[in-house]
């Protein structure tokens, strides 16, 4: 049946959002200038921003920006495939939320829990985004005795 099949979705990484932040930045400049105190509230914005963009650029560039492909299991176990590395295997642990546009998924693998974000825009079909969306709501990704047997 189409229920038990693995969905593969595309996981956002950080430069995905950079569109959103600069939206983000236009919108706190113009509050500033909205203000009573428009030169001062909108040097803040800016320089908030700029404080945002450098430490991005010296940080966080060193992070690994490749594309990554999240296969979803029915029972709740992951696997999470790049280019450059091996398949990490995990379970989703919980608290995971989804709208229309945007999921949020934690899976836990090891000692670490990483949160993985999805957006539907950018996936190859909207069925996948559907049906992990109906996964999440029935809480058919949540199921302890599959962790159970492959962690045992």
């Amino acid at each position: 049946m189409l229920h038990n099949k693995p969905i593969k979705l595309t996981v956002s990484n950080r430069k995905d959002f950079d569109l959103a932040v600069f939206m983000l930045l236009l919108l706190a400049i113009v509050a500033g200038l909205l203000s009573p105190y428009p030169a001062s509230l909108t040097l803040f914005a800016s320089l908030l921003f700029g404080a945002e963009r450098t430490a991005q650029i010296l940080i966080f560039s060193k992070t690994n920006n490749v594309k990554l492909i999240s296969i979803m299991f029915p029972g709740g176990r992951v696997g999470l495939e790049s280019d450059r590395e091996e398949t990490i295997e995990g379970f989703l642990v919980g608290q995971q939320w989804c709208t229309r546009w945007l999921a949020v998924l934690r899976v836990s693998y090891g000692d670490s829990t990483r949160k993985l974000v999805i957006r539907a825009a950018q996936q190859q079909g909207m069925d996948d985004y559907r049906r992990m969306k109906m996964w999440l709501r029935n809480d058919l990704c949540t199921q302890t005795a599959s962790r159970q047997v492959l962690d045992g």
